[in-house]
């Protein structure tokens, strides 16, 4: 998949994006790492799905546009809205993963009319005090992000392994730093006063062996939507589209299918 670029939203935008497939369209919102490494997943999604991946402002390569967008969920929110228009799609399947999840979350639940269906693995932007999770910005920062895959050697694999590694280290602390932004100190974000707010069908997705969306959370999401159902992925850690593409995908055309 090639990255594209096109211009979006009234203050023209530069948005880098991942599209490929044909039939529905399906907006994939990214984790704390971006999107390098989603490409399998992405790819066999495509086959069944017009499959539409951008960058989030202040990632990867719009590092510089975090500046522009306000912690809260508005400004994200009419972002997307402004991908999806400048796309010329009027409503989506959506999937989410880790903090693109609370992204998509908010998304269905401040313009309800644009999401046909929801996916949220891994979500963040709930904080229960009796079950915290580990904290992704307090890792060691000659490897920050080892936590977050269900092997810690996987890290190299996926994200370092065949690039600069410097390049690949600086990117992977920049897409922290932007994380950051949202989720630190405590990750959460206020999206529970807004959950009952979603009518798009939904699935939450949790993972077996992540860290820092421990399992407890899926049925906190699932509680808070109305009816929404719960499914496991038990062998991956939080980046579960890295780790497990394949069974990442078939669960996720899985449940859209199942929407017809």
């Amino acid at each position: 998949m090639q990255t594209q670029i096109m211009r979006a939203g009234p203050q023209n935008i530069e948005v880098h994006y991942l599209r490929a497939g044909s039939g529905d369209p399906l907006l994939f919102l990214h984790h704390m790492l971006g999107l390098h490494g989603a490409e399998a997943a992405l790819a066999e999604l495509s086959r069944h799905y017009d499959v539409i991946a951008p960058y989030a402002p202040g990632w990867g390569p719009a590092k510089d546009q975090l500046p522009e967008i306000d912690p809260g969920p508005l400004d994200i929110t009419l972002h997307q809205c402004d991908v999806l228009d400048a796309l010329g799609v009027d409503s989506a399947h959506v999937v989410g993963t880790s903090i693109g999840a609370w992204m998509a979350a908010e998304l269905a639940a401040i313009q309800p009319a644009r999401v046909r269906s929801l996916v949220l693995v891994n979500p963040l932007g709930l904080w229960l005090e009796d079950t915290p999770g580990e904290d992704p910005f307090a890792q060691h920062p000659g490897y920050p992000s080892r936590m977050q895959f269900a092997e810690k050697s996987m890290r190299e694999t996926l994200l370092i392994n065949g690039r600069d590694k410097m390049d690949a280290h600086v990117e992977e602390l920049l897409n922290l730093r932007a994380s950051a932004k949202f989720l630190w100190p405590i990750p959460d974000t206020g999206v529970k006063r807004r959950l009952s707010r979603i009518r798009a069908r939904t699935l939450v997705v949790t993972s077996g062996k992540d860290r820092i969306v421990p399992a407890a959370y899926g049925p906190a999401w699932q509680q808070a939507i109305n009816g929404a159902t719960l499914q496991t992925l038990p062998e991956a850690g939080h980046v579960a589209e890295l780790e497990q593409p394949s069974a990442f995908a078939d669960l996720v055309h899985g449940f859209l299918r199942a929407a017809h």
